[in-house]
């Protein structure tokens, strides 16, 4: 067993699902969060607040038009990352820096079409097999995003097992109709299908819906090795001080700008972030008992997924979702979330993903 995966096996009932659970469900680590977890009713037998509109409140801004993605420049390995928390002066946690870290990958839009036979883009008609069935939601196409060549993906070290290593994904998504993900009705709002290798068409099929861009557009991608913030589960179980704490947090910034690209914090301008894997740009903690609550038919609306009576019952369980994909508007590209909001997050089974099963995916835009 490596050091990476001694470490996890050496953290405890917190992260029994196994060690690519490491991304468990986040504690947040405002006030107002935590008091209104505490805050919440034991008994099942209070009534759930009653659902509102699945609409943003009519004085949320526009969403702004991001600053330019950026693809990795310098690749970092477990050995860089390791010396990297040292140097910072996380010594007693180096192993812990690793084992909990995650690598993705970055999808950086090209400014033409994907080169000969890759299959890997943006937009265009998408490759589905013999037979395959455009994907509709409420009637109508839903819009098709993109593609990735899995075989592309984990050729640039994504952890093994995580998803298959050959095969496509094709994305569609509702885009300008894109609900906020809370609602048991939003399912199939996005929808990932798996095209095994032996499936593929030689030739992309017929376009019978809208593909956003229009034109295939090449993708470019780049390993990035990531952290969760420090408000997270698996890094709370370390048990930091506030000094360790402050530590955590420049070891992630420093790790970002090592590998030459911007760090992601809460507040700052939004930049363009597209990536397959890796952590949730997010800051409310809730994505995954959302995605757990919706999956049980209970629907919060707009409202806050903490707030709901059930969420403290299904937070351990919730762990099983696991961050598929992160899309950001991008107004080239055509990709619209509806007014205020930034990014579409694709969540899926931890297990439904690493067989191929993306039957159950939910996308949640924010």
């Amino acid at each position: 067993m490596d050091r990476r995966g001694f470490f996890k096996s050496m953290l405890g009932k917190g992260l029994s699902h196994g060690a690519r659970q490491v991304d468990a469900v986040v504690i947040p680590f405002e006030r107002a969060a935590k008091a209104a977890r505490d805050a919440m009713p034991a008994e099942p037998e209070q009534q759930a607040p009653r659902p509102v509109a699945d609409e943003p409140p009519a004085d949320v801004a526009p969403t702004p038009q991001p600053l330019p993605a950026t693809g990795v420049a310098t690749p970092v390995a477990d050995e860089d990352l390791m010396r990297l928390a040292a140097d910072v002066g996380l010594i007693r946690h180096v192993e812990a820096v690793v084992a909990l870290s995650r690598r993705s990958v970055r999808l950086v839009p090209g400014d033409g079409p994907p080169p000969d036979g890759s299959r890997t883009r943006l937009g265009g008609a998408p490759d589905l097999p013999f037979g395959g069935v455009w994907p509709n939601w409420e009637g109508r196409p839903l819009a098709f995003i993109g593609q990735l060549d899995l075989a592309e993906a984990s050729a640039l070290g994504l952890e093994q097992g995580a998803l298959p290593d050959r095969g496509v994904l094709l994305i569609f998504s509702a885009l300008e109709r894109t609900p906020s993900g809370s609602s048991p009705q939003d399912g199939e709002s996005t929808r990932v299908l798996y095209v095994e290798p032996e499936r593929l068409p030689r030739d992309p099929g017929a376009r019978i819906g809208i593909s956003q861009p229009h034109s295939a557009t090449a993708l470019e991608l780049s390993s990035e090795l990531t952290l969760p913030r420090v408000w997270s589960a698996p890094v709370q179980l370390l048990g930091l001080d506030a000094e360790e704490q402050e530590l955590w947090e420049q070891v992630r910034r420093e790790l970002a700008e090592l590998q030459g690209v911007e760090p992601w914090d809460a507040g700052e301008p939004l930049r363009s972030r597209h990536h397959l894997l890796g952590f949730a740009d997010e800051s409310r903690a809730d994505m995954q008992v959302a995605c757990e609550l919706a999956a049980r038919g209970i629907d919060v609306g707009y409202g806050a997924p903490w707030s709901h009576p059930e969420a403290k019952r299904v937070e351990e369980v919730s762990r099983r979702w696991r961050l598929l994909l992160q899309l950001t508007v991008d107004s080239e590209a055509g990709w619209s979330f509806g007014r205020g909001r930034e990014r579409l997050f694709v969540w899926g089974p931890e297990d439904d993903l690493s067989t191929a099963a993306f039957e159950q995916v939910r996308a949640i835009a924010r």
